[in-house]
């Protein structure tokens, strides 16, 4: 089974992994480093993502082509960076979505970045940004 991944897509700009433990453990919710980047759960009976940071022109040139033909094809392509929420049990977490709806939104408003869920398709900007 592949864990389902959702992404926040933004310029490098000063982000990392640093920033976002800092950050989601700001909000309360639990953050240990792990092998691959930062685990995260809301406590210790909750569903656990895992955070990575990737970045690079591989990055940019996805983002470009997940907003491909979209209305967003020209703010994603300054996009080189994101950070990615694996999620092994997709139906778990959005049992008890509380856990990925904050670390979504944290990141996506810290960043000022996209959202992209790969198990829906869904594209959407940063609220703040309308």
């Amino acid at each position: 089974m592949t864990a389902a991944v959702s992404m926040v897509l933004f310029p490098a700009a000063a982000f990392d992994l640093d920033w976002a433990h800092a950050t989601l453990s700001a909000q309360g919710l639990e953050v240990a480093a792990a092998a691959q980047g930062l685990q995260v759960r809301w406590d210790e009976d909750g569903p656990v993502l895992r955070i990575a940071f990737v970045h690079g022109a591989q990055v940019a040139r996805e983002a470009a082509a997940t907003a491909a033909g979209g209305g967003y094809a020209d703010a994603l392509r300054g996009c080189d960076a994101r950070f990615e929420i694996a999620i092994d049990d997709l139906d778990e977490a959005l049992d008890e979505m509380n856990t990925l709806i904050e670390v979504q939104t944290t990141l996506q408003e810290g960043t000022g970045g996209f959202l992209f869920n790969d198990w829906n398709g869904e594209l959407s900007p940063n609220p703040s940004s309308d």
